[in-house]
């Protein structure tokens, strides 16, 4: 039988004979090497002391699991100044000292791991008939040895969460060949500034907006060029926008009511009477927005005496992200309710059959339900409370004017009009523009930032900036003075082809390869993953 079919052909052995099961086929060798290399003086041995067994597995062979019964030699030392006496004899490739495995067959399982995890390569190996744990595979993958980085010069930088908000790490990606080069445990800019140092070489970084990582690369060497990435650029303006647009929210709700039909206006022109709270849901809503509102009021006070966010948040026990977000409001914003039922979706088949003469709310609950209403009554009842007990006085058109959040503005706003699509209110952005001057100068200056960008005229962003301090919007003019104390990477960002795109797609790789081992894998081990295979 040819033995080069079962046995790796570096290896120096004689298959003695064959033994078949119904599932596993194991091999008889004996090696065949004349002499052995003494592992602790590197003498050469030919007198042989003894003979054992060693049990090996290989690859699967014919739908069998391959077992290797080797019949290995013990050697005297023949070096007498040497303290080992016995050994036993080495083999120089494929089969390591004490394994249990052909290394054929370990690159085989490091793959399988490399890109599957544990569990995984270890249900799709007894598929392929290897008799293997999860925990073993893990083993193989934190051993396996990452290459040496190749000289990067350009590179990118980001950001990624070990646990959201918690905990992060540093991902390093050589954008010349779109692969990660490395993960560093932590963003701090002490441990980007000493990798850049062992990495001379770099001579690009592309970057988000983080002042961290813009020290950390100064720190390491003053001659690399930095990289404001763009769409992180848009980002931050966009947000400064939708927090102007929070200051604009009276004049965007007066265009949304002059907008409305006919009948809204005339609502408008006659406001209904002022409700009495009636009910517990209705008092509790009134309630807790009161309760917000005071500790808004509450935080704006301490803030103009001087206190820190951390001191108002102790003081008045809430939590930091909420004070941060009280800090910046000029305005108190009421929170938008979220829907509760789709009741509304019903309202004009109720106004039409209450003006029929079906006043009985429970009739038409049951008349609601058959058409698909899931919810309880006691919503209908809340919704035609007002209506007239009266068959003649016939129900005005409910008033319903849409009001849209100033993140959806800042987006819509944001985008030149020969870009609107046809599901945008176009007629509603348009008079906005138009009556209100503010908005419109401050669109204007957003617009001509991201016309710069696009043309790739960098040189424009000084005075830009400056036309923006002088007489713009505090929430832009912050947004500018970011710009002109990072301005050499915004401009590289605006002139270069290089961004972190490719860094957060390999970010979104990195969290898909993190929810598969369920965030309770080491850091090692998803370096391993994630460098390894990205090398490929």
């Amino acid at each position: 039988m040819e033995q080069s079919l079962f046995l790796p052909a570096e290896l120096d052995f004689i298959l003695s004979n064959v033994h078949y099961t119904h599932s596993e086929i194991k091999l008889n060798v004996v090696s065949s090497q004349i002499a052995s290399q003494c592992p602790i003086c590197q003498s050469i041995s030919t007198k042989v002391h003894s003979r054992y067994l060693r049990m090996i597995s290989d690859l699967p062979v014919s739908g069998k699991i391959a077992t290797i019964n080797l019949q290995v030699r013990k050697f005297f030392c023949e070096n007498s100044a040497c303290i080992r006496k016995i050994f036993s004899e080495r083999f120089k490739q494929q089969l390591k000292s004490y394994a249990r495995r052909f290394e054929r067959l370990n690159e085989l399982l490091s793959s399988m791991g490399l890109d599957l995890g544990g569990n995984v390569a270890h249900r799709v190996g007894k598929l392929c008939f290897l008799r293997i744990s999860a925990s073993t595979i893990l083993r193989l993958v934190i051993k396996s040895p990452i290459q040496t980085i190749v000289a990067p010069k350009i590179i990118g930088v980001d950001d990624w969460a070990f646990k959201k908000r918690m905990k992060y790490g540093t991902i390093i990606v050589d954008l010349e060949k779109n692969k990660v080069i490395e993960l560093l445990p932590d963003r701090e800019a002490k441990t980007l500034s000493k990798w850049l140092e062992q990495h001379p070489s770099v001579e690009i970084v592309s970057r988000d907006r983080s002042s961290t990582y813009a020290s950390a690369i100064t720190e390491a060497n003053k001659n690399i060029v930095q990289i404001a990435d763009r769409w992180h650029i848009l980002a931050n303006l966009t947000e400064g926008f939708e927090q102007f647009l929070n200051t604009q929210r009276q004049s965007i709700k007066e265009v949304a009511v002059e907008l409305t039909s006919t009948n809204a206006v005339e609502a408008v022109e006659n406001p209904p009477p002022v409700v009495e709270i009636e009910n517990d849901i209705e008092l509790y809503q009134v309630q807790s927005m009161s309760k917000y509102h005071d500790k808004f009021l509450k935080t704006k006070q301490l803030q103009i005496e001087g206190y820190s966010k951390r001191m108002i948040a102790k003081l008045l026990e809430m939590s930091r992200n909420t004070v941060l977000k009280y800090w910046n409001m000029s305005s108190f914003l009421p929170k938008v309710g979220k829907k509760r039922n789709n009741l509304l979706d019903y309202e004009d088949y109720l106004t039409q059959r209450w003006n029929e003469g079906e006043q009985n709310v429970k009739n038409l609950y049951a008349e609601i339900r058959e058409k698909g209403f899931k919810y309880q009554i006691r919503s209908v009842y809340e919704l035609m409370q007002r209506y007239p007990k009266t068959i003649i006085n016939v129900i005005p058109e409910m008033v319903k004017v849409k009001y849209y959040s100033s993140k959806q503005l800042s987006i819509w706003l944001g985008t030149f009009r020969k870009d609107w699509s046809d599901e945008l209110p176009k007629t509603y952005l348009a008079k906005l523009i138009n009556d209100n001057p503010i908005i419109r100068k401050v669109r204007n200056a957003v617009l001509n930032f991201k016309r710069f960008m696009k043309d790739k005229t960098g040189e424009k962003l000084v005075p830009w900036c400056k036309n923006i301090i002088e007489d713009e919007a505090e929430h832009i003019k912050r947004f500018a003075r970011g710009i002109l104390n990072d301005y050499q990477a915004v401009y590289q960002g605006f002139e270069s082809n290089w961004s972190n795109g490719p860094v957060e797609g390999q970010v979104n790789r990195l969290k898909t390869i993190k929810r598969q081992m369920y965030g309770r894998a080491s850091f090692e081990l998803l370096r391993k993953r994630v460098v390894i295979t990205s090398k490929r």
